[in-house]
């Protein structure tokens, strides 16, 4: 029986989707967003534009890397992954996430010199860590520089005065990103037995709730709290663990601590937008996977 043309589109195209995991792509301009309001850009502008376009296209390009580097374990182990299924090729992968590192570091140079220089230290940290996270003990921390430099890259393209809010708010976000990933790394193994992860993804919440002004911006960081609460009992139950369950819950959760930074940074329809973007990255797992 032959495969009529429109189902090998669809289903091709369902697997660039797959491996985009494009439900995640709302944290990513979630990033932008904060990163650019702590700098004091809050509002919408072409530089902004330019700024999203080009993370979302390095990370779109990181996932893409992401399963060719693991496509031997994916064979063995998740057979119904875009590559292992024949439903996009090994060559195609690879020349689509070049093109993506290279326009969005094109996009880069037309916003600055700062951010280009800093968008090339972002490919080569998702480089990196696409080939060698496996087996490599600190690919946590190295996914969390990838998370952090994207808030350095919006940062620097504004020139602002102010670095240490860039410290402290972008280190957060990384020490956050390092107990996602460990706890995403536990999932072949056996029950995670301690509890540092869920020290690390509190760690914002201590400081955010310190430096809430307004109710508005208390509601966001209880949500941000509640969540969390939510997606890490999924990992240590006795029964029904979900470890993907509880990591795809928790990426969406990094929209909620931008929208924070965005609620303290004075910028409410920031925030607004940033719980926006949370509703649409949990709605789009439904479809796609998120890890």
């Amino acid at each position: 029986m032959t495969r009529s043309p429109e189902i090998g589109q669809r289903r091709r195209l369902r697997g660039y989707l797959a491996l985009a995991r494009v439900s995640n792509s709302p944290t990513v301009v979630t990033n932008v967003m904060a990163a650019a309001a702590l700098a004091g850009a809050a509002g919408p502008g072409t530089d902004v534009a330019l700024l999203t376009v080009a993370m979302v296209a390095f990370y779109t390009a990181g996932m893409f890397l992401n399963d060719l580097c693991d496509h031997a374990i994916d064979r063995r182990q998740r057979p119904d992954r875009p590559l292992p299924s024949g439903a996009v090729s090994q060559a195609e992968v690879a020349v689509v996430a070049a093109a993506l590192f290279v326009a969005g570091e094109a996009l880069l140079l037309r916003v600055g010199a700062a951010p280009f220089w800093s968008g090339l230290v972002l490919v080569a940290t998702i480089v990196v860590y696409d080939l060698w996270h496996k087996t490599n003990p600190l690919s946590p921390v190295l996914m969390a520089a990838t998370r952090v430099l994207v808030y350095a890259t919006v940062f620097l393209a504004f020139s602002p005065d102010d670095y240490g809010s860039l410290a402290v708010v972008g280190g957060l976000l990384g020490v956050y990103i390092v107990g996602l990933t460990y706890v995403a790394k536990s999932e072949a193994g056996p029950r995670l037995a301690n509890y540092w992860p869920v020290a690390a993804l509190l760690a914002p919440v201590v400081y955010l709730a310190s430096q809430t002004r307004s109710a508005w911006m208390l509601l966001v960081v209880l949500l941000f709290a509640g969540w969390i609460a939510y997606s890490v009992s999924f990992v240590y139950r006795a029964k029904g663990r979900d470890v993907g369950g509880a990591v795809a819950r928790l990426i969406a959760g990094v929209a909620l601590y931008d929208g924070a930074v965005l609620a303290m940074s004075g910028s409410l329809p920031g925030a607004v937008l940033a719980l926006a973007a949370f509703v649409a990255t949990l709605f789009l797992q439904r479809y796609v996977r998120g890890t």
